[in-house]
């Protein structure tokens, strides 16, 4: 009787250990990625320290991706902005052209608390047709996939020879009424082939 008392208890140890083990494991996982978001929330909320808030401020956020580029964007309480994209055989002396058939409009809608809105463009190759992609441009809550043709994916993909400038991870800023270009890439080649994300003023057009 006395082994049966000793094993029942010994049962009883080990089955309280390995709870304790186990909801030790699920507190830490949770402290840890608690402290993540924090992390990133602390990242995120001073993305963009500026003292005047009459100028539009933007800065890259970290990515893992190469084919993937972010961006925080700070808008004027007292402004407002629109993301625009053109692309193909174009120079980017022209590319930037509000009114251009083929110029892409975002409406860009900053979270009312922080002023800001996040950008995200991703670069994708179709899986059947890899010269093929699309490219996605996601702003805020909204997201459009629009297709690009081969010269255009090998020009985002870093397969054709070219030059190209971002805003970096540190805060750029601009007077509230000017544009300001996020990423623009042109190729080497000619004829140039260029790309251009921008923000600027709303213009009287289909925005999406």
């Amino acid at each position: 009787m006395r082994i049966k008392q000793i094993s029942l208890l010994g049962l009883l140890a080990i089955t309280t250990c390995v709870a304790l083990s186990i909801s030790h494991s699920i507190t830490s996982y949770r402290l840890w990625h608690a402290n993540k978001e924090l992390t990133t929330l602390r990242q995120r909320l001073e993305l963009i320290p500026i003292e005047d808030v009459r100028q539009i401020a933007a800065r890259q956020l970290p990515s893992s991706d190469p084919r993937v580029r972010r961006w925080a964007v700070r808008i004027p309480i007292t402004g407002s902005k629109v993301l625009y994209a053109n692309w193909g055989t174009i120079p980017l002396a022209e590319i930037r052209d509000l009114r251009a058939n083929s110029t892409h409009a975002f409406s860009l809608v900053p979270d009312p608390s922080t002023h800001e809105a996040t950008i995200v463009l991703r670069v994708e190759t179709n899986a059947t047709n890899p010269k093929h992609g699309t490219v996605t441009f996601e702003v805020g809550d909204s997201k459009s996939v629009v297709a690009i043709d081969q010269e255009i994916t090998s020009l985002l993909t870093g397969e054709t020879a070219c030059s190209s400038a971002s805003i970096g991870e540190k805060p750029a800023l601009r007077p509230a009424d000017s544009p300001m270009t996020l990423l623009e890439i042109e190729s080497n080649q000619t004829p140039k082939i260029g790309f251009c994300l921008w923000l600027d003023q709303p213009v009287t057009q289909n925005v999406k």
